[in-house]
């Protein structure tokens, strides 16, 4: 397995910190910026705030939906190892050094109808890095100097090839912003039913490793490190009636449910501020421009952000809406990471749909034979199989760039791109005895990959109805649910009263 130069597939064990949370407070900066227009000495301090040149963001259109990739790095380089932070925050020798990404989120935000769809993507995420062998997404954030890329740039061409999704715009925060974050807006509140701590018990004697410990019950307001503790504990316990300690037994994906609430929460606390108070604003913008914990993509220009913000403060909790990707703790080799959900490609794909524009009740024209390129590859055994097929496939106005061998395999089997699963349908319309369709979101160079098996019989001259699919014809995947069925939760859900 091969990496970016400078990536360790394996790395140091280091937490799911910040997963769904660090820095969609950036949404805070952007929100109040509606209460700024017009003070000059905020656009002052605003063009203090680092920016950095991201050469593969897309330009959307005026007036259109964009995707701000938000990343959160895992750099400790502010932290004193003397200090207390270095037990809220970990020291430098638990960082990657120049940092990873472990928070990756894409924010989705229409500024016709001020709604914002956001999804978080696991840092030990299983994905092809482009150019390279399979690691975890994270690792793109250290980016790929033989190829010419930073990390941004390396990061946003992975999430392109693994989901098919654009992106405009892009924001970095660290650990140290996103406590001055917290604390600007004079903290949030959340809801315990009772006490909580960070307790590891792999370790001898066991220790609290990120200082997470509060004793107060109901709605309790958190100021930025306990805000913090709380996000990136990673072995949370509560305190049971009987006097008993327990460990949540969900772990991360347990700890991704408590980040979403706090979302959901802080969103509500900025839309109930005073956004045109200026001390508050001063507080807020002298948090994102401190020490540089914040750098934006020079795409990020004041006057779209002001329109953007006067948008956002007419954006309701309930307009909001966040997607949870069915994902799986998996191994590979050595290494622990995560993976899809098996059976949950149409989930997925529907979810991704919506970060790439796609309305799903949206009338979609039919692929044309034309506008579909095909590799083919020889699992049959059979002397020139897939030499032959490309000819009879070129014939039907299909492109073919390359033909091989593959594995002996019994089942012929049609895989396709991100995005591309109506192509493979088509082709399988074309195959005398049908094919099992398989997403494979990391296949490039083609859309569809077929690999003929030894029930391959031939190729038709005019394609099956598209209701008159064999029997014996299997697909692993349905058609995406409709918008309606997507697993999206607003920010006025399963929100306790505080």
């Amino acid at each position: 397995m091969t990496a970016p130069e400078g990536v360790s597939s394996a790395g140091a064990h280091r937490s799911w910190t910040q997963r769904l949370l660090i820095l969609f407070n950036l949404s805070v900066i952007v929100v109040l910026l509606a209460g700024a227009a017009g003070m000059g000495w905020f656009y002052l301090r605003f063009n203090r705030i680092p920016r950095i040149t991201v050469h593969n963001l897309t330009e959307a259109p005026k007036g259109q939906p964009q995707n701000y990739l938000l990343v959160g790095s895992d750099t400790r380089d502010f932290v004193d190892p003397g200090s207390a932070d270095a037990r809220a925050f970990g020291g430098q020798d638990v960082s990657s050094g120049s940092g990873r990404s472990d928070t990756i989120i894409i924010v989705r935000v229409d500024p016709v109808t001020n709604h914002a769809s956001m999804v978080s993507f696991p840092r030990d995420l299983w994905v092809q890095i482009p150019g390279h062998d399979h690691a975890k997404i994270n690792t793109a954030f250290l980016g790929d100097a033989k190829a010419g890329l930073s990390g941004p740039e390396l990061l946003i061409a992975t999430i392109k090839l693994n989901f098919g999704i654009d992106i405009n715009h892009y924001a970095q925060v660290d650990f140290a912003g996103f406590r001055g974050l917290v604390d600007a807006v004079g903290g949030v509140t959340v809801y315990l039913p009772a006490p909580v701590r960070d307790h590891d018990t792999t370790v001898s004697p066991p220790r609290n490793e990120t200082g997470l410990d509060i004793r107060q019950t109901g709605c309790v307001q958190l100021n930025g490190t306990q805000a913090l503790a709380y996000v990136r504990s990673r072995h949370f316990e509560s305190l049971q009636p009987n006097g008993k300690w327990k460990a949540d037994p969900t772990g991360d994906f347990g700890r991704i449910t408590r980040q979403q609430d706090f979302i959901r929460r802080a969103v509500n606390k900025v839309i109930s501020e005073d956004l045109y108070n200026p001390i508050k604003l001063d507080q807020l913008v002298g948090a994102a421009t401190n020490k540089n914990f914040l750098t934006l993509s020079d795409s990020l220009k004041i006057p779209d952000l002001v329109k953007l913000a006067k948008g956002f403060k007419s954006l309701s909790a309930g307009n909001l809406t966040q997607y949870q990707i069915p994902v799986k703790v998996d191994s590979h080799g050595a290494q622990s990471t995560v993976d899809f959900e098996d059976g949950t490609t149409p989930e997925r794909e529907a979810i991704f749909d919506v970060f790439r524009g796609i309305d799903p009740n949206a009338p979609v024209a039919p692929p044309a034979p034309s506008s579909v390129t095909v590799r083919v590859l020889n699992g049959s055994g059979v002397a020139g199989q897939a030499g032959d097929v490309a000819v009879a496939l070129r014939a039907r106005q299909f492109g073919t760039l390359d033909t091989g061998n593959a594995a002996r395999t019994t089942d012929t089997v049609i895989k396709y791109g991100s995005g591309q699963e109506a192509k493979a349908q088509l082709l399988e319309r074309y195959l005398v005895s049908g094919a099992k369709l398989e997403s494979q979101p990391t296949l490039e160079g083609v859309d569809l990959l077929l690999v003929t098996g030894t029930d391959f019989s031939g190729v038709l001259t005019t394609p099956r109805e598209a209701a008159a699919a064999l029997p014996t014809s299997t697909t692993t995947t349905t058609a995406p649910p409709t918008s309606t069925t997507l697993a999206g939760t607003t920010a006025e859900s399963s929100v306790p009263p505080c």
